[in-house]
């Protein structure tokens, strides 16, 4: 073949040198040019055995410049895309749908992630059922099913949501508290951890494991005092999220699942205020109960706290997203005569070290006030009845961060918990508390100097006042009062409001 075209070629160039000479007017010096052109490619037509003619390469960036030329995926047909797209994971099909428009719209197709659904149930270690399979990988079964619906059944799956196992395990209450009685145990057996997630002015972020953990009956405080911390005035958000870790980590596994439970604007004053200091760092306190620990002169972040309720918080750190949080589904109501009967009070004051006190009180009865709105209120220790007075020991806050470690007095964390009467949680609060020296002093037996803790959020408010009695060197609780709005009373009962 390359002997017939070297020859065509040079009956190419006889014919062209023939027409110069009997058209010489007709553009001598571009006919001239065109035959030195083909004369060339004449000499390099027939490459020798041991001459390799060179391979020209175009880079991709110069394709990709000619306008239209370079966007090659868009010109695709969608048939051609989902045939790429099924030879991609879960993992990578959910994040190649961020792209744009048409590969979200694509990489959400129920054919898809059927398909992924159904090898994911054949990897269980039990056998599936065989009509599972088939409604998995039946067409008319996929294609009746709304958008999305092969997505979260399988996101679902792989997150955990089908582990019956710990779901079990959590049925079994705790009759002091009122909360599952092995919350610690499957937290550990499931290697559930918590991270700091901070994000600064340019929307960068930082990621920050936990260091310390102190399990309480009915709640567990996080702390984070490691790694290269920012300044707190570069910082505009913080993020909790819950996540689930290997127990033997790999180099080569895939991010982990991450569910948000709680975020913070850190730069909103509003939402930040004084809660204490010592000779090295001073606190602040942020909405929901979050602690910020800042070295003074510098306001460098030292550590943080966070204190977590029991009450959802398997299911909080495991089964949100990345951007949105776990949202429990509401339970029944019941007959709003029961608001009436006894109520149960679970509270313990404590720090990252240690318990400082526990008191449960039940039953309790409400009572309806009208000083600001219309209130419900519990009234679980009184002033004037000395008997129920409880002795407490002294208030601290311990912290450690950089090899360095100090005490914050007269503040902790707060884990309070309202059980109606059928024992179902009514109102969980676990937050940050200090103490103020009460200005209006209450007339009791025992002399001493009076301080007052106070909490309240949209669901409740907190009210204890503590004695100091310097001969016993201890504080005495001598009030505990929980108020709540009628309408949170009405909502919980009989769905109203």
């Amino acid at each position: 073949m390359a002997t017939g075209l070297g020859e065509f070629l040079r009956s190419l160039r006889r014919g062209l040198v023939q027409g110069e000479q009997n058209s010489p007017a007709r553009g001598d010096t571009q006919v001239r040019e065109f035959a030195r052109v083909r004369r060339r490619r004449d000499d390099t037509s027939m490459p020798t055995p041991l001459q390799r003619e060179p391979c020209k390469t175009r880079p991709v960036f110069e394709l990709c410049a000619k306008g239209s030329h370079g966007r090659y995926m868009e010109r695709l047909p969608s048939e051609i895309i989902l045939k790429i797209f099924s030879f991609l994971d879960a993992f990578s099909l959910f994040n190649i749908s961020f792209v744009n428009k048409q590969f979200h719209d694509l990489a959400n197709s129920n054919a898809l992630w059927s398909v992924l659904y159904a090898s994911e149930i054949e990897k269980k270690m039990w056998r599936p059922r065989v009509s599972m399979i088939k409604e998995a990988v039946s067409s008319t079964i996929v294609e009746e099913k709304p958008a999305g619906y092969w997505k979260k059944l399988l996101l679902k799956e792989m997150a955990g949501y089908k582990d019956t196992m710990w779901k079990t395990e959590l049925k079994h209450m705790n009759p002091h508290t009122g909360m599952p009685a092995l919350t610690e145990h499957v937290l550990r057996r499931l290697h559930i951890q918590w991270e700091i997630t901070l994000t600064n002015r340019h929307g960068r972020e930082s990621v920050y494991e936990q260091t310390h953990t102190f399990f309480e009956d009915s709640s567990v405080t996080v702390c984070w005092s490691q790694g290269a911390w920012p300044c707190m005035y570069t910082v505009n958000s913080l993020q909790l999220h819950g996540i689930m870790c290997p127990a033997s980590p790999a180099p080569g596994d895939k991010p982990r699942w991450r569910s948000l439970i709680r975020k913070t604007a850190l730069q909103r004053t509003g939402h930040c205020s004084f809660f204490g200091a010592d000779r090295l760092v001073k606190v602040l306190q942020f909405d929901k109960g979050i602690i910020v620990g800042l070295w003074r002169g510098n306001w460098k972040i030292a550590f943080i706290m966070v204190n977590l309720h029991f009450h959802k918080l398997i299911e909080r750190s495991l089964l949100g997203s990345r951007f949105c949080p776990y949202l429990p589904a509401d339970d029944n109501a019941v007959d709003l005569d029961y608001s009436r009967h006894g109520y149960t009070l679970h509270i313990v004051l404590h720090n990252p070290v240690q318990r400082i006190m526990c008191q449960r009180f039940s039953p309790l009865y409400t009572r309806r006030v009208m000083s600001q709105g219309e209130f419900v209120q519990l009234i679980a220790i009184d002033f004037a009845n000395v008997s129920e007075h409880v002795p407490v020991t002294k208030f601290s806050l311990p912290w450690q961060a950089q090899g360095l470690q100090g005490e914050v007095e007269r503040c902790c964390m707060m884990t309070l918990t309202v059980l109606d009467e059928a024992q179902r949680p009514f109102w969980c609060v676990s937050s940050t508390v200090k103490m103020y020296r009460r200005q209006r002093v209450l007339d009791l037996e025992n002399e001493g100097e009076q301080f007052i803790v106070l909490y309240g959020d949209a669901e409740g408010k907190v009210k204890m006042t503590f004695v100091w009695m310097e001969e016993f060197q201890h504080y005495f609780l001598v009030q505990l009062v929980t108020m709540f709005p009628t309408a949170k009373v009405k909502r919980h009962f009989s769905g109203e409001c």
